[in-house]
């Protein structure tokens, strides 16, 4: 299981280099369009650390898709187009925002709607599979719509995601992309549920070849 191992590993890092990324080009781009700091060089660092971020959640979908179709075949391609969808929308938001030095309309809270909407697809084949410990499963799916519902809310003009509520919608999220990663590196994934399922597709198989 040592490809298993490393594919843990790899996942793991991907998480953090979406999350770190993401949180310090969001930071740049906001210091530049606030006009703290108007170097465009700023701007540009900024939407290059963004778009690292959306070819790290690809990549996650990737890694994980192998894993995850042993468990819901439909869920997993799911899982990864709602992350090639979130890299998609953070390239157009990025040139958008070279060309127009402002952001596109709701630009973060479209890549948040679909990280959230990703992430609970993600979370509830982890908790179906057992591949982490369950609470850290529902510790995603809790954080996830509440990051969802949130988005939702504040695009339709309910309440902004940028106050003190805002900050505690992103939190549950935010820690399990904090704890998943630091699970991986320790733990990976848990290998017998992988190998029950191996088995388990392939007499599925072996059963609708004597039939046909």
């Amino acid at each position: 299981m040592k490809s298993l191992r490393t594919i843990a590993v790899f996942v793991g890092i991907l998480f953090l280099v979406a999350t770190v990324t993401f949180t310090i080009g969001s930071g740049q781009i906001r210091s530049f369009l606030s006009g703290e700091n108007p170097q465009k060089s700023l701007l540009i660092i900024g939407v290059l650390l963004e778009i690292m971020c959306g070819v790290a959640v690809v990549g996650i979908g990737v890694l994980l898709f192998p894993i995850l179709k042993l468990f819901h075949h439909r869920f997993a391609v799911g899982y990864v187009i709602f992350r090639s969808i979130e890299c998609v929308i953070i390239l157009i938001g990025g040139m958008y925002l070279l060309l127009r030095l402002q952001f596109m309309w709701n630009y973060e809270m479209i890549i948040f709607l679909f990280t959230g909407i990703g992430g609970l697809i993600l979370s509830y084949l982890l908790y179906q599979s057992r591949l982490v410990p369950r609470w850290l499963s529902v510790l995603g799916l809790v954080g996830y719509a509440m990051l969802s519902i949130g988005t939702v809310f504040d695009m339709a003009g309910v309440m902004q995601m940028e106050g003190n509520i805002g900050m505690l919608v992103y939190l549950p999220g935010g820690l399990f992309e904090l704890f998943l990663p630091i699970w991986l590196f320790i733990k990976g994934f848990n290998s017998s549920a992988i190998t029950a399922a191996s088995i388990l597709e392939i007499s599925e198989r072996s059963d609708r070849f004597s039939q046909s």
